[in-house]
């Protein structure tokens, strides 16, 4: 089952400037990063406003926090449909991929635990295309 966004939500002009941010790329950037490019859009924003808003975004099904780097840094994404990532050991880069469950898996998964599965997200971590040519060509 997917997640559904909230309906009737009170857009301000920095929540849409937020949204309109991360909705325009398809990089999953950081919080430090979706301020930066809102700062293009809208220069008063703060970057405590982008974190609560991204917080926000979040709690109401606008967004998803996707992944935490290795120095803790949130990454977010606007695509809040079921979909998996494909994320970089070595520079970091998420992709967006889409590797859905079987139905036989979820059953297995269930009558294993006992847990009905409502949704999912998978993670795969490796070397993107650039980092495993240059690890390649190192030898």
């Amino acid at each position: 089952m997917e997640k559904q966004p909230t309906t009737e939500l009170r857009m301000t002009g920095n929540r849409q400037v937020v949204l309109e941010v991360l909705r325009s790329t398809k990089s999953h950037p950081t919080a430090q990063e979706v301020f930066l490019m809102a700062r293009e859009r809208q220069p008063q924003i703060g970057f405590a406003t982008v974190y609560r808003t991204l917080d926000w975004l979040v709690q109401h099904g606008l967004a998803q926090e996707v992944y935490r780097d290795k120095d803790g840094a949130a990454h977010y994404d606007a695509n809040v449909s079921r979909h998996d990532h494909a994320i970089c050991d070595r520079c970091g880069k998420i992709l967006d991929v889409e590797a859905p469950l079987h139905a036989l898996a979820y059953a297995i998964i269930e009558r294993a635990t006992g847990f009905r599965i409502d949704w999912h997200a998978t993670e795969f971590t490796g070397l993107c295309n650039e980092c495993a040519a240059r690890e390649q060509a190192r030898g």
